[in-house]
């Protein structure tokens, strides 16, 4: 048998090196936060967008945003843990763009629990939406991305609590860190068919969710997660919100400022464009170097 020839391929034109027009991606957990600022930005780029969460309020919300910024989405009732509402979700893409060429798996649970006061029902919760959920769907986009031949792009979100624990969330560093390891065999099994996988690695990152975890600091109230069942992890969580300032911890941050949602996206843009095409099993660490102070 004769190996293949070598060929050089032709630089992608620059025009479109960001271009995603006729893919259709599928982001999961996409009504709000990164998930939100991802599907917006890949449909800026000319992606169809499916996008899940488990409430249709917010899909509705997210469809006419795209579609007032003349994108294409559409929204999927769907519990990222579920391997049957992966199927689903797969099936309604097809049905309704074609082809699956991008997965962003975003959604992600994370109750807090310190060690000492976790129960399995959150422990499998929170491994079955944040590790297998992302898995089995990772492995059904790659089913259909081979079967149609046009290579295709997997991005995981995973979380600086695998590289600086900071407390009250061992299940969801675990899953994390399972899904890097994820992340990378998927790399090597499915370089094969031209499908690149890899990770983005958030650090502290102003949502909605953190602003009002502050704000019901400054109340010096537990926000509306407190596990008023567990009451050392609930001491801890009123401990830590009600320590410092703002303004202090802005201090600390070398860029002087938090992440946001859309820097966020714009790394899940690059990982998923021709940019990257010859970026594989890699995580980027878009966290402004926080992790290094």
């Amino acid at each position: 048998m004769t190996a293949p020839p070598f060929v050089i391929p032709d630089p992608t034109p620059f025009d479109r090196l960001l271009s995603l027009k006729g893919r259709c991606a599928i982001v999961t957990g996409g009504t709000r936060g990164i998930g939100e600022a991802v599907v917006l930005r890949l449909a800026q780029a000319g992606a169809s967008v499916i996008m899940t969460a488990r409430g249709q309020e917010g899909l509705t919300r997210v469809e006419a945003a795209v579609a007032a910024q003349g994108g294409q989405a559409a929204g999927i009732q769907a519990d990222a843990a579920k391997i049957e509402d992966a199927q689903r979700v797969i099936a309604f893409a097809v049905e309704r763009f074609g082809s699956v060429d991008i997965l962003v798996n975003n959604a992600a649970v994370f109750p807090p629990r310190l060690s000492i006061e976790m129960t399995e029902a959150i422990w499998d919760q929170t491994v079955d939406t944040d590790l297998k959920g992302p898995f089995f769907l990772s492995k059904l986009a790659a089913l259909e991305m081979i079967k149609t031949g046009r290579s295709g792009r997997i991005v995981n979100v995973l979380s600086t609590e695998i590289i600086r624990p900071t407390g009250m969330l061992a299940p969801y560093g675990a899953a994390k860190a399972g899904l890097m390891a994820v992340t990378h065999s998927l790399a090597v099994e499915l370089g094969q068919y031209g499908i690149v996988v890899n990770a983005v690695i958030p650090g502290a990152t102003m949502t909605a969710e953190r602003i009002a975890m502050m704000q019901a600091s400054a109340a010096k109230a537990p926000f509306e997660s407190a596990p008023t069942d567990a009451p050392l992890t609930l001491a801890k969580q009123r401990e830590m919100l009600q320590k410092g300032s703002l303004a202090e911890h802005l201090g600390n941050m070398p860029l002087g400022r938090t992440g946001y949602p859309d820097d966020l996206a714009k790394a899940v843009l690059f990982m998923a464009s021709d940019m990257a095409s010859y970026v594989s099993g890699t995580a980027l660490l878009v966290d402004g170097a926080q992790s290094l102070r």
